[in-house]
């Protein structure tokens, strides 16, 4: 159990020595609200990070064998398990913390300039030197959301409430390096997985390259539907603003997969962000997933993970293998102007091979003099169907 002291001030970047009592109280936590434990063993410390933008505290279980263990150890532990979390320092230093579940993003706002409580005890030692014994808790704090009760030694202390984290499910994913089919160009990876329930459990991954700091999701998602036509979604407009999918589909093998309507959500590093598809941005190394919520298990309220394993898809080079009969476009090569054959045309979009938008209109007769020479693949929107085909531009 923690044990409930009037706090006195460990700060860990001068490791000043204070033994001053103070009025303020330092909010804390019961060990029984921690919902994530990690480690093994009978001893317990609760750790916490104070954020100041927003002012967030979000507080971890761990367990260890002995009396006592090194903070920075617990830190590398609780890295190595949750990915959501990290930390930065130079030697001795403890320069940044973070914290990213794909919807909170949280860094110091100082960076460099930080303090940390241990239960009650002050030391000299610095974070890879602490040593932090069985019922004790840690709280590292941004001095930005702190509030000063010495100034002549720097003593924070922190009163923002302490949320639990909750756990990572188990949530499947793929490491990068497995991934076979890589859709864009630029130094920037993410991962795109859709789990299917029928007509079986399954769950695919594709490989997404840009250039740039962030691209949106639903960009992704039709980057990948241009060049890979296997793949293809339709969206509509949902009623709490932004795009709701309303299907999303995939031929794969002489298989149909689908997900349909509201049963589809989706989640970002395994967690299910706030905002609609359309209006989420992904970065480097982010893990999207798309899944059927009824064959997926739920960890926390409105927070689901999928449990089956993902394979890699095959890449698409067969243009042949997606049906558009009811698609044409002419000519073909085409120069100066493309004339769009289908019905109740609503957009038509041109692709490179890497998937990038170079043209959007709403008209079927579309001016092609701003295209450069190439290969692209034309994607025409018709009610709630979605049909491509390859173009040829001279």
């Amino acid at each position: 159990m923690v044990k409930k002291f009037t706090l006195f001030l460990l700060l860990g970047v001068f490791g000043l020595f204070t033994t001053n009592l103070f009025a303020q109280e330092d909010a804390t936590i019961d060990p029984s609200l921690i919902k994530y434990w990690i480690g093994e063993g009978e001893s317990e410390v609760v750790f916490i990070v104070n954020w100041a933008e927003p002012d967030t505290a979000l507080a971890w279980g761990y367990r260890f064998v002995g009396e006592n263990v090194v903070l920075k150890t617990i830190m590398d532990d609780i890295a190595e398990v949750d990915y959501r979390f990290s930390y930065e320092s130079s030697g001795s230093m403890l320069n940044d913390l973070h914290f990213n579940d794909g919807v909170l993003d949280l860094s110091l706002v100082t960076p460099g300039w930080l303090t940390y409580l241990i239960d009650g005890n002050s030391t000299w030692d610095f974070f890879d030197a602490a040593l932090v014994g069985n019922g004790e808790y840690v709280k590292i704090g941004d001095t930005e959301c702190g509030t000063m009760v010495d100034p002549e030694n720097w003593i924070y202390v922190y009163e923002k409430e302490v949320a639990p984290v909750y756990a990572l499910g188990e949530e499947a994913m793929i490491d990068p390096s497995d991934i076979v089919y890589w859709i864009g160009e630029g130094e920037n990876e993410v991962v795109f997985s859709v789990n299917f329930a029928e007509p079986e459990d399954v769950c695919f991954a594709w490989g997404y390259r840009f250039a740039g700091e962030s691209v949106t999701i639903k960009d992704m998602m039709t980057a990948i539907a241009a060049v890979d036509l296997r793949f293809a979604y339709n969206d509509e407009p949902s009623p709490w603003g932004g795009m709701s999918l309303t299907d999303l589909t995939f031929n794969y093998n002489e298989v149909h997969y689908e997900l349909v309507g509201y049963n589809a959500m989706y989640n970002l590093n395994g967690v299910a962000p706030w905002l609609t598809f359309d209006e989420q941005t992904v970065v480097n190394g982010d893990f999207v997933k798309w899944g059927d919520y009824t064959i997926a298990t739920e960890i926390a309220q409105w927070t689901y993970v999928w449990e089956t394993p993902v394979q890699p898809v095959t890449a698409y080079d067969n243009i042949n293998e997606v049906g558009t009969s009811s698609l044409s476009v002419y000519p073909n090569p085409a120069s100066e102007t493309l004339y769009v054959n289908a019905e109740n045309v609503e957009r038509v979009d041109i692709y490179d091979m890497v998937g990038r938008n170079v043209l959007s209109t709403t008209l079927s007769v579309v001016d092609l003099r701003d295209v450069e020479a190439g290969v692209y693949f034309v994607t025409v929107r018709s009610g709630n169907t979605v049909n491509t085909t390859k173009l040829i531009v001279k």
